[in-house]
């Protein structure tokens, strides 16, 4: 029999750890199993090494650009091996002792791999349980494009801690991995090329956004190969060709150093044998689930974070696995309400959305209104020298914030009160009313709302 109060939290990520904690603390039987490392990958594979690579290579182009201000000293020289040890100090420095804070709650923690053996049974640490409820919280793993010599090219995980920093990088694919990316080392000092089969940058955040980081990274010397199309990767570790074809067809080959291949990621859920849980999934591996991310096809498994096959973004784990959690606490699915979930990208400028598109908007058919600004004329950006960039500011008919689009200083930072105002259903004209201090760069979020056009689709 299995115990009607026991979930098996397979995967110590953002998402397990959230509903394993809840569930301790209100009493239940909770089984952790995790194959690598407590915490997940954005802890050791995604956000928080990146973010400290962003955070050195924004260090590293300041510093050359402090002359201006009367600093002597141009670019400084860099110590690869000490800034990958200041990485990872980083790292454990936020980890803290994930293991530690579960074990004090009295969870059971398991080291290994988990299996499904039948729709109520799973298999793990040499065990077989019958939980009540599972919870697949597994991450995601970077996915290989499918071409010839694909097995030379480098993932994110790889990228994010190179033995040494490399003096020529390809990069395969347009979205926010590969811009990340792109930026850091282009300011590290590696010369950079982007492959890009469609015509642009970044789809998903606004297209003139978009355009503004490509040209961000254009300045910093990044290459973008637009409308070319990778098709094998050849050579060996150290001294790459990248055979290309544009637009017209006519293939070349690029040589280089490494190949990153930045075509997005997979729930990472193939050793799981969910066939033999009994849950279904589509055509591309990902699993089929009901609205409140539970299996369609077995009720006892849920999944959250990666591992569902959704928006790949740690508050997104965080709040799915909260509302798993409560799922099973009370007995009532609950959905996940992603309306303000504000997204970025780290590269050069920082680009960030909320809410609803252009696009999406347009789609509806009915009029909507387009406020617009920059930084140009905003005192703290003028302070930075980082004045170019883009406020859009999306309403409907009557005003209500519905969605908002940066590209610029601190876009990432900024984004969030844009995301508090659509939950808080504000319209342009509070944030007309309201007053940033001065100087910031919040005032250029102020000045736009200003700035209003009504759109007929």
């Amino acid at each position: 029999m299995s115990d009607e109060r026991h979930v098996l939290v397979i995967g110590a990520g953002t998402a397990g750890t959230r509903v394993a904690r809840t569930l301790a603390g209100a009493g239940w039987r909770v089984t952790v199993v995790e194959h690598g490392q407590f915490g997940g990958t954005c802890l050791w594979h995604g956000c928080v090494p990146k973010k400290a690579l962003y955070t050195a290579a924004q260090t590293r182009r300041e510093a050359g650009e402090a002359a201006r201000m009367g600093f002597a000293g141009g670019v400084p020289e860099l110590d690869w091996d000490r800034l990958m040890a200041w990485q990872g100090e980083m790292q454990r420095a936020y980890a803290g002792d994930q293991e530690g804070i579960l074990s004090g709650l009295g969870a059971e923690l398991l080291r290994g791999e988990a299996r499904f053996l039948s729709p109520d049974e799973v298999a793990a640490g040499g065990a077989t349980y019958r939980p009540s409820h599972v919870l697949v919280a597994t991450g995601s793993r970077p996915a290989r494009p499918s071409l010839p010599g694909s097995d030379l090219a480098d993932s994110s995980d790889d990228a994010l801690a190179y033995p040494t920093r490399p003096a020529t990088l390809a990069i395969i694919g347009g979205g926010y991995i590969a811009m990340e990316l792109a930026g850091i080392y282009a300011a590290f000092g590696t010369q950079v090329t982007v492959i890009v089969r469609g015509g642009s940058v970044l789809k998903g955040f606004d297209p003139e956004a978009a355009a503004l980081a490509q040209a961000g990274l254009e300045a910093l010397g990044v290459t973008f190969l637009l409308h070319t199309e990778t098709r094998a990767i050849e050579g060996s570790p150290g001294a790459l060709e990248v055979r290309v074809a544009g637009a017209h067809g006519r293939e070349r080959a690029l040589a280089g150093e490494r190949v990153l291949a930045a075509t997005g990621r997979m729930p990472a859920v193939a050793e799981l044998d969910l066939a033999a849980g009994g849950v279904e999934v589509d055509g591309r591996g990902r699993p089929r689930l009901d609205a409140a991310l539970r299996s369609t096809s077995n009720p006892r498994v849920w999944f959250a974070g990666d591992a569902a096959g959704g928006i790949e973004l740690t508050p997104v784990a965080g709040l799915e696995g909260e509302r798993v959690a409560q799922s099973m606490l009370t007995g009532e699915p609950q959905t996940v309400d992603l309306a303000g979930m504000p997204s970025a990208c780290f590269t050069v400028p920082q680009v960030a959305r909320v809410g609803l598109g252009e696009a999406e908007l347009a789609a509806r058919g009915a009029p909507y209104q387009v406020a617009r600004g920059g930084f140009e004329y905003v005192a703290q950006a003028i302070i930075d020298d980082r004045r170019g960039g883009l406020v859009k500011l999306l309403a409907g008919e009557d005003g209500r914030l519905l969605g908002a689009h940066l590209a610029g200083p601190q876009a990432a930072e900024l984004i969030f009160t844009l995301g508090l105002a659509i939950r808080a259903g504000a319209t342009l004209n509070d944030l007309r009313e309201s007053r940033p201090v001065h100087p910031t760069l919040s005032e250029a979020l102020n000045w736009a709302a200003f700035a209003t056009e009504t759109v007929t689709p």
